[in-house]
């Protein structure tokens, strides 16, 4: 059971997360069930291969669809992590967990971090090494680690409600937000919403207000963030 088991329940097909990458090109969109599976992957992955590290876990990634979906498998096994999409941390062997990408993984295994796993940019979610790039020695690849482990996750997981911020929103909205740069604020612009029933569509990379305003009405926005 996961934090999206409620949403699952509610409306399993209906999106539920879009997130456009301006730079890319590309637009990713997720139902329900299909971020409850990523959720239950990653909470079976940080339980099994990582054996649910006791300190918090460090997410030192841009906004993308995998920085999203990371922290509900996160939540889902009951940890915590601490966000930082301007990925501007100085690596420090403090956490014993971080997810990073090409450029900064060498770094945190440098700084003596117990294990390093590497998300790549791919927007379909290929691995590091799927698509072209390389790995340092003893750091993990996300994608492909990830896709071995279950759908299913049979731990105890929290409420999700409990992230309803009301200055958010308090209906089942679908919101334009902008990429968050932390943990309060993915919470405030994704969890918050999806806890209350509701949607979100994530915009990232230099948009203009004309392409702001084409998103929002080809998504059906009922209210922005941005």
């Amino acid at each position: 059971m996961s934090v999206l088991t409620p949403l699952v329940t509610s409306d399993p097909a209906s999106p539920r997360l879009t997130v456009y990458d301006e730079a890319a090109g590309t637009r990713m969109e997720f139902s329900a069930i299909t971020l409850d599976n990523w959720a239950n992957k990653i909470a079976n992955m940080l339980i099994d291969e990582f054996d649910a590290p006791d300190s918090p876990i460090t997410l030192d990634l841009p906004v993308s669809w995998q920085a999203a979906v990371l922290p509900l498998g996160i939540t889902t096994a009951g940890l915590t992590a601490v966000v930082d999409t301007a990925q501007n941390m100085t690596p420090t062997a403090e956490p014993r967990l971080v997810f990073t990408t090409t450029d900064r993984a060498q770094q945190w295994v440098d700084a003596g971090v117990a294990d390093v796993a590497v998300v790549s940019n791919d927007p379909f979610g290929r691995g590091v090494v799927e698509s072209g790039g390389t790995l340092p020695i003893g750091a993990v690849d996300f994608g492909p680690t990830v896709r071995f482990y279950g759908d299913q996750y049979y731990g105890d997981s929290p409420d999700l409600a409990q992230w309803v911020n009301p200055e958010v929103t308090n209906t089942a909205e679908r919101l334009l937000v902008p990429g968050w740069r932390n943990r309060e604020e993915f919470d405030r612009y994704v969890l918050a919403p999806l806890a209350a029933d509701g949607s979100v569509v994530v915009v990232t990379g230099m948009a203009s207000a004309e392409r702001l305003a084409h998103i929002t009405e080809a998504e059906k926005i009922t209210r922005q963030l941005v």
